[in-house]
């Protein structure tokens, strides 16, 4: 079957094609264990054509479960699903997307070698006659990178695009097809809000065609903009069913966390955990420049401050961190202290020397030794790790150690610094031999906040530090930053939440165009008026 892009929808295609409101999918009674331990304790959900049905939990509530086996990627061990009306059972992800069921995953499952147009028909090419007709299919791909506003041009190999646009990618092939059911795992974790709105609008399009959109996010304010429905998950169990308009943010969070909720805890106010009026700077900045991406930056930071860098996706907040760092080459004219003294960041070896620490944007591909352990993940500075050969995903951490160098800790000693930061940060593991990739996002996330911990620097630079992870897990990170910087560490957080930056910064500096535009104090500010300043 010829795969064909949907069309935007005209008025005379919606009086001829009225949307269907039946359930487009049913399940009813679903059950999933590994091993021994039960993970759905039968869930019932029910999706509607021209629906966005939200389905909310923190990490390890079941959403990923239900999404694996709705997609066919997992078998239930009870229960039933209907498409239709009708009750399918799905071999694979082969057969779901037969059946019309198709899902944009969390994680990209691009090939960085192929181009755009390959990376989106891969497995399902537009043929006739045996010929695979790219003329047809790139004239249907480039009108939907159109629609989301990606200007790269379909040939272009997809790993020379930002990680934004492959995300955007990643969506375009998802929803370029026939399908009835549309899957939307975190679509939204690398797009800034433009592009997240111009997502919400081919949303609205496909609602109105009729597609049931099961749709999840950790991020509450695309819920109530989106969604028409929510159901909440906390252990397996659903614990909330709603109408948006009929609950609101704080009763959502409330279901999510049961009675973790009273932990949750607002932005503290006044002057930074360790920071008075006469802290020492811990980083100075003068006319900092690296074209084509940034231009004479000034800022500080000191010692236990909290600063904020907002801005939209290219305006110079990932390009700062990454000069700062040592992993951009900056002019001549630019003027860095640490400490009160200057300091040559010319890469990541000097940085690291200095007390510099860098959290990367990209957790999967520069923070993590997917192949290590949790110990050795954690306490990466000491590690035994066997020399190779160079991968360019691995430049950072190999920097790293080469940096920090390779001395020897003694196993139980390794254990016991492991077991001090798994209590601290509460990282849910089975073990300190787990492999990182078993754990969720956040949880990955906490162990390169032990990591950091571990090194104990006096900056630290963290580069969208809760992508894609839940609201407890976020709070719990939340805390890991006041603690550090309530002892004496000066921090900097690039984010692309508004309301995060409010949250755990004292000052928030906002840049456009590879420049620093404004300097707010968040006591003084909102996420309006730091909007205003980002759209100006």
């Amino acid at each position: 079957m010829l795969v064909q892009a949907r069309e935007p929808v005209t008025a005379e295609r919606k009086q001829s094609q009225p949307v269907d409101r039946g359930a487009t999918l049913r399940v009813e009674g679903l059950r999933k264990a590994f091993g021994a331990v039960e993970v759905l304790h039968g869930i019932d959900i029910e999706l509607l054509s021209g629906e966005v049905h939200a389905l909310l939990g923190e990490n390890g509530a079941g959403k990923s479960t239900i999404i694996n086996i709705v997609s066919g990627r997992l078998a239930p061990d009870a229960g039933r699903i209907e498409m239709g009306g009708k009750e399918v059972q799905f071999a694979g992800p082969l057969a779901a997307k037969k059946a019309g069921i198709s899902i944009i995953a969390q994680e990209l499952e691009l090939v960085p070698t192929l181009s755009i147009i390959e990376n989106i028909f891969l497995g399902v090419e537009p043929t006739r006659f045996g010929f695979i007709r790219w003329r047809d299919a790139s004239a249907k791909v480039t009108a939907v990178l159109h629609e989301l506003g990606v200007s790269a041009e379909p040939t272009q190999l997809t790993g020379s695009l930002a990680v934004a646009d492959q995300q955007l990618v990643e969506i375009v092939k998802a929803i370029i097809g026939d399908y009835r059911l549309l899957i939307m795992d975190e679509p939204t974790s690398a797009l800034n809000l433009e592009e997240t709105q111009r997502l919400f609008r081919v949303v609205r399009r496909l609602k109105s065609e009729g597609v049931a959109i099961l749709y999840v996010s950790h991020r509450l304010w695309e819920i109530f903009d989106i969604a028409d429905r929510v159901t909440v998950l906390r252990d397996g169990n659903v614990v909330q069913r709603s109408r948006i308009p009929e609950t609101d943010s704080q009763t959502v969070i409330k279901s999510m966390l049961g009675p973790k909720s009273s932990l949750i805890s607002g932005r503290p106010n006044g002057l930074g955990r360790g920071q008075s009026e006469a802290s020492r700077p811990v980083l100075q900045v003068q006319r900092l420049s690296s074209l084509p991406h940034l231009r004479d930056i000034d800022l500080t930071v000191a010692a236990g401050e909290v600063v904020g860098l907002a801005g939209v996706l290219g305006s110079g907040r990932t390009e700062l961190c990454e000069a700062i760092y040592g992993l951009r080459r900056v002019a001549p004219c630019t003027r860095i202290e640490l400490n009160g003294r200057p300091a040559k960041l010319d890469e990541p070896k000097a940085a690291l020397r200095e007390g510099v620490f860098l959290l990367p944007e990209d957790r999967k591909q520069e923070g993590i030794f997917p192949h290590l352990g949790l110990r050795e993940n954690m306490i990466l500075a000491k590690a035994r790790v066997a020399s190779g050969p160079d991968r360019p995903h691995q430049s950072l951490l190999r920097r790293f150690l080469l940096a920090t160098g390779l001395g020897l800790v003694r196993a139980g000693e390794e254990l016991e610094i492991f077991e001090s930061y798994r209590s601290a940060l509460d990282i849910k593991c089975s073990g300190a031999h787990s492999r990182i990739t078993q754990l969720s996002g956040g949880n990955q996330q906490k162990v390169l906040f032990a990591r950091a911990g571990y090194v104990n620097p006096d900056l630290m630079v963290l580069s969208e530090p809760t992508r894609g992870v839940d609201i407890g897990a976020k709070e719990e990170i939340y805390t890991a930053i006041d603690n550090l910087a309530a002892r004496g560490t000066g921090i900097i957080v690039s984010s692309s939440e508004i309301t995060e930056l409010l949250r755990l910064c004292e000052r928030i500096y906002v840049l456009r165009h590879g420049q620093i535009v404004a300097e707010v104090a968040s006591a003084d500010s909102s996420e309006e008026a730091i909007l205003q300043i980002i759209a100006a």
